[in-house]
């Protein structure tokens, strides 16, 4: 296991920065019977939220995602589809092209956290990545509206563009969302709770955090690389919060560090390494 975590962290290492030119780098499959709206309408968003990614989350090639509509979504499955595809269900009624790119960018989150290396909270911080997902989404959904204001994905969709503003924007007035006064108080309080449960609250305590999460990325976009790094630390038996974003911090290459390291600060937690090797490869070798 340690081998595959190793080698993984080098592959991730060798990301480039930016790239010239911004396209999918995964396949995205649209499957199943979907609810008054074309399969093409749908890979058209979706697409659209992948490549709006590229250039700050970076190239790292990925094995294709199914996508399909289905009520118990939005999730990531933990089983691979017969092709060996990454499954991803929506909850989608319609052209609702906002909620599309709003759920599909969550879940491309977690694809990207490699969330298959730590199941079923095995980790006791699933909410933590929870968190980072929907701080993920609704900064990608901005991205998407900027970008549909002049390259929508066809021409007649430049009308659209407002409306996916409107959507992140009723999302960060909800109240619940509202940033603590006292990151670290606030975590004291709910610790055992997001622990016990990742979505406790309805997520409400998700989407708090998130909050926090979207404005540490928002001074520093770039470092949205870092969400490739997610879940490769080695579990103990008594594997802490402050023990997973050391390691989130370990195995991320310093120039895409800074949000964790205040994030760290905020939290009140150690941190471990105050140097880091480039590129992993102190990791490795």
């Amino acid at each position: 296991m340690k081998k595959l975590l190793y080698s993984l962290a080098l592959l991730l290492c060798l990301l480039p920065n930016r790239l010239a030119a911004f396209s999918p780098t995964v396949e995205i499959h649209i499957a199943g019977k979907w609810r008054h709206v074309s399969q093409l309408d749908v890979k058209a968003v979706l697409d659209s939220a992948v490549t709006v990614a590229i250039p700050y989350v970076g190239a790292r090639t990925m094995e294709p995602i199914q996508v399909r509509n289905h009520n118990k979504g939005p999730i990531s499955l933990y089983e691979r589809s017969p092709a060996q595809e990454y499954v991803v269900l929506l909850d989608i009624d319609g052209a609702y092209y906002a909620q599309m790119a709003y759920q599909f960018s969550h879940e491309y989150c977690h694809l990207r956290s490699n969330y298959d290396l730590a199941p079923h909270n095995i980790t006791r911080q699933q909410w933590f990545e929870e968190a980072l997902c929907e701080a993920f989404s609704l900064f990608n959904l901005e991205q998407m509206a900027k970008q549909w204001e002049s390259h929508p994905p066809y021409p007649s969709w430049k009308a659209y563009a407002p409306e996916l503003k409107k959507y992140v924007a009723s999302l960060k007035k909800e109240q619940h969302r509202r940033l603590a006064p006292s990151l670290k108080a606030w975590y004291e309080m709910y610790r055992n709770t997001l622990e016990e449960n990742p979505y406790a609250q309805n997520r409400q305590l998700n989407e708090q955090m998130a909050s926090h999460l979207l404005g540490l990325f928002e001074k520093y976009p770039q470092s949205w690389q870092a969400i490739n790094y997610v879940n490769l630390g080695e579990i103990t038996q008594h594997y802490t919060f402050s023990d997973y974003l050391n390691d989130w911090l370990f195995y991320t290459p310093t120039q895409w560090q800074q949000p964790i390291r205040e994030l760290l600060q905020e939290l009140g937690f150690e941190q471990k390494y105050a140097v880091k090797q480039p590129c992993c490869l102190s990791v490795i070798f």
